[in-house]
């Protein structure tokens, strides 16, 4: 439901961003260097960010879902808790990179493929209630029922993010940096 909500949202914004993206392109012209700056320094962190990630992916999914089988066991507990917060901090500011200037920047580039900007936006949404479902609860204070569900969360998280990481290792940072390329080799 969400996910169809969001498609939506998208479809119209994306007549919206045709008609501001003539516009965007006029006004930005004079501050393009600035931007494309910009985005090829956010690029190198997010790419730098999705190796100390991926570094933890798997330990987050094995404890959470040992955890959600075993949920009175301190120990593990303990174990799922370390888990999310090796990953939290650095997703926050990776994915409010990519919000704040990665995608605005590809919706207003005409040679940008919209289906990657919409499915990074899904994918996004989906970390954020998976890890507002981690964040419920306490994985050291939380009843174990409440444990349960946290630990499924952090292991659909983990794979959610795994699936995000290697999209954007696919197909997300290429095409950027081919509009990147297109965009300096217009400039010169």
């Amino acid at each position: 439901m969400i996910i169809a909500t969001l498609r939506v949202i998208m479809l119209t914004q994306r007549s919206v961003f045709t008609h501001q993206r003539s516009i965007l392109t006029e006004r930005s012209f004079l501050n393009d260097g600035t931007a494309q700056s910009r985005v090829e320094d956010a690029l190198a962190r997010l790419n730098s960010e999705d190796s100390e990630l991926s570094k933890h992916l798997l330990d987050a999914a094995v404890a959470g879902a040992v955890v959600a089988r075993q949920p009175s066991d301190t120990i593990l507990r303990a174990e799922a808790a370390e888990a999310w917060n090796s990953i939290k901090p650095v997703i926050v500011n990776h994915l409010a990179r990519q919000e704040e200037i990665i995608l605005p920047w590809a919706k207003m580039r005409s040679d940008f493929p919209f289906d990657l900007i919409l499915r990074a936006h899904e994918q996004h949404l989906r970390l954020r209630h998976l890890a507002e479902t981690v964040d419920a609860a306490s994985f050291i204070a939380a009843t174990d029922e409440e444990v349960v569900k946290a630990g499924t969360a952090l292991t659909a998280f983990a794979v959610c993010l795994d699936d995000l990481i290697d999209g954007e290792a696919r197909d997300l940072f290429p095409m950027i940096q081919r509009s990147l390329l297109l965009a300096n080799t217009k400039g010169s």
